[in-house]
């Protein structure tokens, strides 16, 4: 046990126990968009989030399976 700078003992473990980061593709499933415009094509992956796929979805963009 330590003691901070006003003389109140505090604990501070030695080993914290980190958590595991489960990265974003694992924890929500994602969906496939692709624009064709110009020339370019643009493809992008997003989450499967019922705002973004709908506004993806109004502004022109494709589901690619």
């Amino acid at each position: 046990m330590s003691v901070n700078k006003n003389g109140i003992p505090f604990y501070t473990p030695k080993k914290k126990r980190k958590r595991e980061r489960v990265p974003l593709t694992d924890r929500l499933p994602m969906r496939r968009f692709a624009l064709i415009d110009d020339e370019a094509e643009v493809e992008v992956v997003v989450p499967c989030f019922s705002p973004i796929v709908e506004e993806m979805l109004k502004g022109g963009w494709r589901e690619v399976f």
